[in-house]
């Protein structure tokens, strides 16, 4: 059972589920994904999103019949405590994967597009810090925290896609599948890799919802669900129609679309509200990541103190993070386009429809 001080309503976990699902992918997908996918990069998103939606309706499942437990607890309670045990290792071990990697990513783009003289290291240092602190803090102060961040993000991101419309070109759009459908394919295998099979997670937090809310959970999760897909619809035209065959080649393309704004001489040079947008939304992501990662730990070890081992797990991450840079950054893109939806299905996939499978099993019986 969860504490009971530690609870958030249903419009707060529909606001976490959207911050998580939307930090850092609505600046890092576009690029790379219009890469794979070309201008059939928006179909690649249609697809994704509907496997985000048949992820979306197996948690709520087992939110409905299991309101209480959390997805390790739920497991433990239908296929028992060694095949959970199974089950949560390549579980785990992504979401350290996960938490360094967002991280990285921070410290990446600071690095690369701010201040380059900086050493990585110590970006990443710095960011863990602050995750840290926020993660000990409790869900209540993190989802207190979500409102403003987001809300200026979204805003930020409107605003650059309304102001870069004097640079669209319709042309780019067409034509919709240059290579046939294998491309749409591959894209649509990266954006189910990042973010969607990733709100698996949410499976961890269900249960913080107040009794009296449960009933509106699923309507809200649904709602973040298709307004995140939207955005990443709107922000990989956006893309597309400023750059067009280009738009593959740059990494952080809203970045690059807001970098090429220049209305009257007066407005101009704004892409720094997307880079604090980058920054803001990646924050926020590695603070939800952590946490899970802890409770998950937490919840398999059956650890009285839930806190206890945030410190820990954080120092594993950063190590993990100094790994990753000492690889190089080539090594880190081949890790999140490639190996990444692989290891994702494996690791948070592969767990949900064994636990799911084994709820209709048991209803059935």
């Amino acid at each position: 059972m969860l504490k009971a001080k530690e609870q958030i309503s249903s419009s707060q976990m529909s606001v976490l589920f959207f911050s998580f699902m939307t930090g850092s992918s609505i600046v890092n997908i576009p690029g790379p994904l219009i890469g794979y996918a070309k201008n059939g990069a928006w179909i690649s998103l249609l697809l994704s999103i509907a496997c985000g939606a048949f992820f979306l309706s197996c948690i709520l499942y087992l939110y409905h019949k299991f309101p209480e437990l959390t997805f390790i607890e739920a497991s433990r309670s239908l296929v028992g405590k060694w095949i959970t045990i199974l089950l949560a290792i390549p579980f785990i071990t992504f979401q350290f994967h996960m938490t360094s990697g967002i991280v990285l990513d921070i410290g990446l783009f600071m690095n690369s597009s701010m201040m380059r003289q900086t050493p990585l290291s110590l970006f990443v240092l710095i960011i863990f810090v602050i995750v840290t602190l926020t993660v000990r803090s409790g869900i209540e102060s993190i989802v207190r925290m979500l409102f403003l961040p987001m809300a200026m993000v979204l805003s930020f991101i409107i605003l650059i896609i309304i102001l870069s419309s004097s640079n669209y070109e319709i042309d780019h759009l067409l034509p919709i599948l240059p290579e046939g459908i294998k491309p749409v394919i591959l894209g649509a295998y990266f954006s189910y890799g990042f973010p969607y099979v990733e709100l698996v997670l949410m499976a961890m937090l269900l249960p913080y919802v107040r009794t009296e809310d449960r009933p509106n959970v699923k309507k809200g999760m649904y709602i973040a669900l298709f307004i995140n897909g939207f955005l990443l619809i709107a922000v990989t035209l956006s893309t597309i129609l400023v750059f067009g065959p280009m738009a593959g080649e740059r990494k952080y393309s809203m970045f690059e679309v807001a970098r090429i704004i220049d209305l009257l001489d007066v407005i101009q040079r704004i892409e720094s509200v997307i880079g604090i947008s980058l920054i803001l939304t990646s924050f926020i992501k590695a603070t939800i990541t952590l946490f899970i990662l802890n409770l998950t730990l937490s919840k398999l070890f059956k650890l009285r103190d839930d806190r206890i081992l945030v410190f820990p797990i954080t120092f594993v991450c950063y190590l993990y993070s100094l790994h990753q840079i000492d690889n190089g950054s080539a090594h880190w893109i081949y890790a999140v386009s490639v190996i990444h939806a692989f290891w994702a299905t494996f690791a948070y996939l592969l767990p949900l429809l064994v636990v799911t499978a084994a709820a209709l099993l048991r209803k059935k019986g």
